[in-house]
C-alpha cells in the first residue's frame, strides 16, 4: 500500500477521503467518492496579482447582481466564528505540518504552486492564492466560470455532494453553480463574502429541468433532489453553514420528515439545539439559490503560514482585501472613511463614484490596503464533527 504522496495529492486526500491512501479521514466523516477525486483538475499556477473582479456582463449574471446586492450576509463571519462547536473540535493532519518555516520559505521562492490553494483571511475580507477552477461536470453547469475559483477543499466538496445526488437519482438535470470566488479572491460584486474561496452559490433542483435564479416554491422545486443535496452537503462535506430562505427551509424540513429522516436530527440541522446554532440559516435573497460556506482547514492553515512570505516575495499585496459595507439610510462617505480608517477619496476610487453621494441598501467596498492585512487565525483551524443522522436512520 502506498504510504506517501505529493503535496497536491495530500491536499485532495483530506477533501475526498482516504482514496489516495494518504491518511485516515477525521472522526465522523463519510468517505468521498473516488470518482470525484479523479475529476479534480490541478490548480492554476500561482499568480502575482489579486484582482478585484467584476461580475460577467451577460443577462443572467446581471440580474443576479441586481437581486442579490442585499443578500443579508453582513456580519455572518462574526456570527459563525463565535458559535460554539457541537461537541469537540477536530484538527485534521496538515500536509505541511512537518515542514519547517525555513523550508516553507524556500518552497515559496522556488515553486509556490506546489503548496496548493491558500485561503487567506475571512470570507468577507480575504484573498485566494493558487486557486482551483471548478471544472465542468456531467452533473453540474457553471453560470460564470470566470468567477468559479475556490480551494481544493471547496471544489472537492461541491463535486462530492452533487455527484452523490446524481448517483442517487438517475437522470438528474445538471445543477447550476454560480459564483465561488474570483481567481485571486478579493471583492466580487455583488457579494458581501465570496472573497477567500470558501463560499459557493448553488442552485436548487427544479421540476422540469435546470434553471438558474428562479424563486423556489412548493410548485416548482424538486424536493427529493434538493433535500438530497442538502443532506449530502451536511454528511459528506465539512460545511460551515448553508443560507436558505426560511420558506424553502420549511418545505425541506417537511419533506425530509415525510421521507423518513429522523425528526430530531432534521430539527437540529435547521433550528439548532442547546445553544448550538443550526447549519441551515435564513438570509434574505436565498429563495433563488443556496449559499454554502465550507471549513477549509488545509487551505486556511497553508495561507496562515505562507502569507508573510507571499507578501515579502510580492506574490500578494499586503492588505489587498476589501471590507464590504451595506450602506444605511443617512450614512455619508465621510462617516464610512472615519469608521474604517481610510479616506473619502479611496472609497470613491474603489467604487468608481463620481460624487460623494451614496445610496442606502447598496454595498460599497472599503479599501484596507496599507493598514489592515487580512485577519489570520492564531493557529491551525479546527472543525467540528459532522452532524450525521443517528445510526440506522
Amino acid at each position: 500500500m502506498r504510504t506517501s504522496c505529493s503535496r497536491r495529492a495530500l491536499a485532495t486526500c483530506f477533501v475526498l477521503g482516504a482514496a489516495a491512501g494518504c491518511h485516515p479521514a477525521p472522526r465522523g466523516e463519510v468517505p468521498r467518492s473516488e470518482r470525484a477525486a479523479e475529476a479534480r483538475r490541478d490548480a492554476h499556477p500561482a499568480t502575482a496579482e489579486t484582482p478585484v473582479a467584476e461580475a460577467a456582463g451577460d443577462e443572467t449574471v446581471a440580474r443576479h447582481d441586481e437581486e442579490e446586492a442585499d443578500e443579508g450576509e453582513e456580519g455572518l463571519d462574526d456570527d459563525v466564528e463565535g458559535a460554539p462547536a457541537p461537541d469537540a473540535t477536530i484538527l485534521p493532519p496538515h500536509p505541511l505540518a512537518s515542514v519547517s518555516n525555513a523550508d516553507l520559505e524556500q518552497r515559496v521562492r522556488r515553486d509556490p504552486a506546489s503548496l496548493g490553494a491558500m485561503s487567506i483571511g475571512k470570507p468577507s475580507a480575504g484573498l485566494l492564492f493558487n486557486s482551483v477552477p471548478m471544472p465542468a461536470g456531467d452533473a453540474w453547469s457553471l453560470v460564470d466560470p470566470s468567477h468559479a475559483f475556490g480551494t481544493d477543499e471547496t471544489v472537492g466538496y461541491l463535486q462530492a455532494a452533487i455527484s452523490q445526488v446524481a448517483k442517487d437519482f438517475a437522470g438528474s438535470p445538471k445543477l447550476m453553480i454560480g459564483h465561488i470566488s474570483a481567481k485571486g479572491g478579493g471583492y466580487l460584486k455583488p457579494h458581501l463574502s465570496h472573497q477567500a474561496g470558501r463560499d459557493a452559490d448553488i442552485g436548487y433542483y427544479y421540476v422540469g429541468g435546470s434553471r438558474w435564479y428562479q424563486r423556489g416554491n412548493a410548485q416548482n422545486l424538486d424536493l427529493d433532489r434538493t433535500w438530497a443535496l442538502v443532506r449530502a452537503l451536511v454528511t459528506q462535506t465539512d460545511v460551515e453553514m448553508l443560507l436558505i430562505d426560511r420558506s424553502i427551509q420549511d418545505l425541506l424540513m417537511e419533506h425530509a420528515e415525510k421521507v423518513g429522516e429522523d425528526k430530531e436530527w432534521v430539527r437540529f440541522l435547521f433550528r439548532g439545539k442547546g445553544g448550538v446554532p443550526p447549519i441551515v440559516r435564513h438570509a434574505p435573497g436565498h429563495a433563488t439559490h443556496l449559499h454554502a460556506r465550507f471549513y477549509n482547514p488545509i487551505a486556511t492553515e497553508t495561507g496562515r503560514r505562507c502569507y508573510a512570505i507571499l507578501v515579502e516575495r510580492g506574490l500578494v499585496k499586503p492588505g489587498a482585501a476589501y471590507v464590504v459595507h451595506l450602506a444605511k439610510k443617512g450614512e455619508t462617505l465621510a462617516e464610512l472613511a472615519k469608521r474604517y480608517g481610510t479616506t473619502v477619496r479611496a472609497i470613491r476610487r474603489a467604487n468608481g463614484l463620481k460624487s460623494t453621494v451614496i445610496q442606502a441598501k447598496k454595498t460599497y467596498k472599503i479599501p484596507q490596503s496599507g493598514h489592515a492585512p487580512p485577519a489570520l487565525s492564531a493557529g491551525p483551524v479546527g472543525i467540528p464533527p459532522r452532524r450525521l443522522p443517528p445510526k440506522g436512520a
